[in-house]
């Protein structure tokens, strides 16, 4: 006799396989139900969490690559919230969307919009980062590390993908032309006190954001940000990301 986990196991597998690959002790009409709205409430998620691909590839296909992703990648929590963190990788190999090349970016920074909406709240006290570089002994500058706000996140495209999704937001027609061969984009997505903030990124102020949040010493961010773009000016990052909120702390290890 199969394990309650066993039955478990087989009754998740049926509920997101195709239709020609189910068994047909499990194929009946109860089960039927249970996929039909299993299918409907994983495209209503994915659907809310990426409404910009979803306007731009249009329901159908939208809801037939959700049907694909989620047989490939089943979430493994009961909070539909937090699921889609594979889907723009989904997006960037689906066959379909081969036409698209920008779409999985978009993908991207939707789901960096999204970690970043539920990211835990933080006090924000400039000051505090400031005095807490200022204390550092000069020899220790280099060694220092810098903490970034939880909700920061890095998105980069070799596509304009900011003016692609806001010319796809609710209160815009979507009309807006543009053109992909414009370049790309280095963007943070963050949460200020105003909502939302999307903002773009010089080469170098970016490659320096990089190295912290895989939590670089100050020393190596500099020589990341120099590395691509020799006019990076440490001064103006920091002064800028201070006063933003992007820098959370400072501290010396």
């Amino acid at each position: 006799m199969p394990s309650l986990r066993e039955l478990q196991l087989r009754f998740a597998a049926a509920l997101v396989a195709p239709a020609s690959t189910e068994g047909a002790a499990l194929d009946d009409e109860r089960m039927a139900i249970y996929r039909t709205n299993g299918r409907a409430t994983y495209r209503h998620a994915l659907g809310a969490t990426f409404a910009v691909v979803k306007r731009l590839t249009g329901a159908p296909f939208f809801n037939a690559a959700v049907d694909t992703f989620v047989a490939a990648h089943p979430p493994f929590s009961g909070d539909l919230n937090v699921y889609g963190e594979h889907f723009a990788d989904f997006v960037e190999r689906y066959a379909p969307a081969a036409n698209l090349p920008y779409l999985a970016d978009v993908a991207r920074l939707e789901w960096a919009i999204d970690e970043a909406s539920r990211a835990a709240d933080a006090t924000r006290v400039p000051d505090a980062a400031l005095a807490a570089l200022a204390i550092v002994p000069p020899e220790r500058v280099p060694h220092v590390r810098i903490a970034l706000d939880v909700s920061c996140r890095l998105v980069e495209s070799a596509y304009p993908i900011l003016r692609i999704w806001r010319a796809n937001q609710d209160d815009r027609s979507g009309d807006e032309r543009i053109d992909l061969e414009e370049g790309g984009i280095l963007l943070i997505v963050r949460r200020d006190t105003d909502g939302m903030a999307i903002e773009a990124l010089r080469r170098g102020e970016y490659a320096w954001l990089a190295a912290l949040a895989q939590a670089a010493t100050l020393h190596a961010a500099i020589d990341a940000a120099l590395a691509a773009d020799p006019a990076f000016d440490l001064g103006a990052v920091l002064r800028t990301h201070i006063g933003a909120g992007t820098i959370a702390a400072i501290f010396d290890q």
